[in-house]
């Protein structure tokens, strides 16, 4: 599958600082749906279409990701975690959520909650979703 670049804990965090507002503000535009799209390292928040369309789950087509990817790189962007929202939910992933992370190892899912921002991991060796852990 698609390979992100980015180092846990401090990165993370620093990135959520820098590109927290921008997040939030993808989640409003695209409330009651769920927004989806691509983190950059820079904190760049790359917006993709949820097709569809939906509150309860988002889906992009894996073609249109890598187009999103291969279009960050060119303009020398490095994508480093995919984000989406539940807009009627915590920030904690659902099982449709720990399905695809399982399928992309390596990769941070960060989800926008109505308690806030949480960053996740699949950890290959556990076999497990893991948080994050990031001040407040």
């Amino acid at each position: 599958m698609t390979e992100f670049h980015l180092e846990i804990r401090d990165e993370v965090e620093a990135l959520l600082a820098v590109a927290r507002t921008d997040l939030l503000a993808a989640r409003d535009k695209d409330h009651p749906n769920e927004t989806v799209g691509i983190l950059c390292a820079d904190g760049e928040v790359y917006p993709l279409i949820n097709q569809a369309r939906s509150g309860e789950r988002f889906e992009v087509g894996e073609t249109l990701v890598g187009e999103a990817i291969n279009h960050l790189k060119y303009r020398g962007r490095m994508p480093v975690a995919v984000y989406h929202s539940h807009p009627t939910r915590g920030s904690g992933p659902s099982e449709r959520d720990k399905m695809m992370m399982a399928e992309m190892p390596g990769a941070v899912f960060v989800i926008i909650g109505n308690d806030g921002i949480a960053a996740w991991l699949w950890d290959e060796a556990l076999r497990f979703v893991a948080r994050i852990p990031l001040e407040d």
